[in-house]
């Protein structure tokens, strides 16, 4: 057992995303006078709206601070019921999108176990993944150049799910860091192939509402024939800019999220109770936030895209939902020597696409969740730098 946790912690690889938000720190700690730009984390620049936050301060002054259920607070519960049209039974409410995905993980997968991660993604699936025992096979999109579009790469998923140790298979889309969104022939696709094969399909959903030119999501939940054979990840942090409320929840079949509630017990007890409040206020009242955010990001991505079109040797893939570009240069060969020398010749901070796993060296990501000047001050500042 000693052995087996020593090999876990010496297995887990440290994000690059922090290597680079660490060196920024020391810079700025060095010299507090230097502007720096950070598009690096993947948040808004605007924070929870004040009816979110007045809801939550509510909750607290009206005694909310006590032990909640192990599977979220009843009211939050029916407000995700209805919000989705499912029974209240089928959600788990967990401190934040990445603790349902340990949750998952953790409930699910065992030494040995083998997983399918669609990359480029979000590098805390394949380091959960890891910790909980598992091997990670990662299968990258395949990016065609001329539409500036990803797409699955079919032939090797299913070469892949052919392991008989696969267990489970994730999919993060609408997509960070990429911008894709899967296509609803896609996610049949893939969900069948999950349930041919007996894998556990997990699909992260959590920027389904921030999506572009009309496009819609197609959730699984609405192409699964059973919620056995899924887990929808999904929480409030990016549509409703509250990242650090730590609020997030599974969707699944009630047996499965009943144990995963009484697992909870033993990981977090349960989300903070005010918190919960909010994010009900969110889901009741948030649509006309969401809608206006949206559109700003609509504007925003089709200013950096404008911008990053017009700088020599740059391939910018297509927005087509989240709130990032993804794009690489010449330069960029090495993701991670990139972004450090960008941050500290030109003070701006972006994420280095070796991150986000197989797909991914040689890209960056940058988070137009921001103001325009600000924006293209920083754009500014890349411009120069590649080309000075």
């Amino acid at each position: 057992r000693t052995r087996e946790r020593v090999d876990r912690l010496e297995a887990m690889t440290p994000s690059e995303i922090r290597e680079v938000h660490n060196h920024y720190q020391s810079l700025q700690d060095t010299d507090e006078s230097r502007v720096f730009i950070p598009l690096h984390f993947g948040e808004p620049d605007l924070g929870t709206p004040s009816f979110i936050v007045e809801a939550g301060c509510e909750a607290l002054r009206n005694g909310v601070v006590f032990y909640e259920n192990n599977s979220g607070r009843p009211d939050l519960k029916l407000a995700l019921a209805a919000h989705y049209d499912l029974a209240p039974e089928h959600f788990v409410v967990t401190c934040g999108a990445m603790q349902a995905i340990s949750l998952t993980m953790l409930a699910l997968l065992a030494p040995g176990d083998r997983v399918i991660n669609v990359t480029p993604s979000w590098p805390n699936f394949t380091e959960a993944a890891r910790l909980a025992g598992a091997e990670v096979l990662e299968i990258p999109l395949r990016f065609d150049a001329d539409a500036r579009s990803f797409s699955l790469d079919f032939d090797r998923l299913r070469e892949a799910a052919e392991d008989a140790h696969v267990r489970m298979l994730i999919l993060n889309s609408p997509s960070n860091p990429t911008g894709w969104v899967i296509r609803a022939d896609e996610m049949k696709n893939l969900y069948e192939l999950c349930r041919e094969r007996g894998i556990l399909f997990v699909s992260d959903e959590i920027y389904d509402r921030i999506l572009f030119d009309d496009r819609r999501f197609p959730s699984a939940l609405g192409i699964a024939d059973s919620l056995k054979d899924l887990i929808v990840i999904n929480g409030f942090s990016k549509t409703y800019c509250m990242t650090g409320w730590r609020i997030g929840y599974l969707i699944t079949d009630p047996a499965r999220a009943s144990q995963m509630a009484r697992m909870q017990e033993f990981i977090v007890s349960h989300a903070p109770g005010a918190a919960q409040v909010a994010a009900v206020v969110a889901l009741e009242k948030g649509d006309a936030f969401v809608t206006e955010s949206v559109r700003r990001y609509s504007e925003l991505r089709d200013l950096v895209a404008r911008r990053l079109s017009g700088i020599d040797g740059i391939q910018l893939a297509r927005t087509e939902g989240t709130f990032y570009a993804f794009f690489r240069v010449p330069q960029s060969a090495d993701s991670v020597l990139f972004c450090r020398t960008l941050l500290e010749e030109a003070g701006v901070v972006l994420a280095p696409g070796r991150a986000f796993g197989a797909g991914g060296e040689g890209w960056v990501r940058l988070c137009f969740a921001s103001e325009p000047n600000r924006l293209n001050e920083a754009l500014d500042r890349l411009a120069d730098f590649l080309y000075m």
